[in-house]
């Protein structure tokens, strides 16, 4: 072998190896990229669990600060203002709006996985918004109308204002996005990349009931049908990709049981609603549970579960197309 062959195998053996890790200066370093086993630990359930949590309780101190403290110094959270105290209640949580968007933003070059929390705002996302406040809002009235036609409760109507109505909304859709994009969002996308969707799924949906634990007249039923929901806003994520049917479906939910027809809302009953529940009246039964409303009964587990199925059909069916780049189911 001549001088020219030994120093060209020299150059062959070493190079590649130590070039990867050479700064000449000019050049930005070379970035490793992270072991199989640090992105398990670091997208893990445990911590994302931890992450979670953290965003939902330092969103929501923030958020009672910026909305309670200015109204309660201007003497407006009175029983003399059921409309504002409603209003409150829901736009406290507004503040984990802001958790969220400062922990993507700060997260987004290491974990390029979250730039798909929100998704794209497009005619698609618009259409998914419109169809889960329908069909999600038309679950919750279904229930509704079976345990009224029972005899479980007694509705009258007590007026309706524009103003109020929009205001409300609002701030309901506010509380239900702010949960979709702990749960749906970032816990689910989070634990996707890491594992795959039907662990995502299970985890999240469990992480969404145990935020659930301390509500008024929780029971293990009403457990169970916020966990069912949490597996149906995961489905419709997994196979269309978009927060926007999840966000409306959930407000939709929310909307319907507490600001048009006065029932609890996971067991929490508003001053201000369209109709009025006559709650003297009102008993257990398989359409209806006092403490925690409809979404607490056996009859909300069946519409929840099947509602799950139809959504797992048409994705199976194609008749909802889920995004190429989506990882199968498992």
């Amino acid at each position: 072998m001549n001088e020219n062959e030994i120093k060209e195998t020299e150059e062959t053996a070493t190079g590649p190896a130590e070039t990867a890790d050479v700064n000449d200066g000019g050049s930005a370093p070379v970035k490793k990229e992270m072991s199989p086993l640090m992105k398990k630990l670091a997208g893990g359930v445990i911590t994302t669990w931890l992450i979670g949590y953290a965003l939902m309780m330092l969103g929501s101190i923030v958020g009672a600060i910026v909305t309670e403290v200015p109204l309660h110094a201007l003497g407006l959270l009175t029983d003399d203002h059921p409309v504002i105290i409603t209003a409150v209640t829901y736009l406290e949580f507004i503040g984990i709006w802001g958790a969220v968007l400062v922990f993507i933003l700060g997260f987004k070059g290491e974990m390029p996985f979250l730039r798909r929390v929100l998704g794209k705002l497009n005619v698609k996302a618009f259409i998914g918004f419109i169809l889960g406040l329908v069909i999600v809002g038309g679950l919750n009235a279904v229930c509704i109308f079976f345990a009224k036609n029972n005899g479980d409760i007694y509705l009258s109507f007590a007026g309706f204002e524009i103003i109020p109505f929009i205001v409300l909304f609002i701030s309901v859709f506010i509380q239900s996005g702010a949960e979709e994009l702990i749960c749906r969002g970032v816990v689910y996308r989070r634990i996707e990349n890491t594992y795959n969707p039907i662990v995502a799924t299970v985890f999240n949906s469990l992480l969404f009931t145990v935020l659930h634990l301390m509500n008024p007249g929780v029971t293990l039923l009403s457990l169970l049908n916020i966990f069912l929901c949490g597996v149906l806003f995961s489905l419709v994520i997994y196979y269309t990709d978009s927060m926007a049917f999840a966000m409306a479906g959930h407000a939709g939910w929310n909307f319907c049981q507490s600001i048009l027809f006065g029932l609890p809302n996971s067991g929490q009953v508003f001053p201000y609603s369209i109709f009025k529940l006559d709650a003297s009246n009102a008993r257990d039964s398989f359409f209806y549970n006092v403490g925690f409303g409809v979404e607490g009964t056996a009859f909300a587990v069946i519409i929840l579960a099947v509602a799950c199925v139809v959504i797992i059909v048409l994705g199976q069916l194609k008749v909802i197309k889920k995004p190429a780049d989506v990882k199968p189911l498992i």
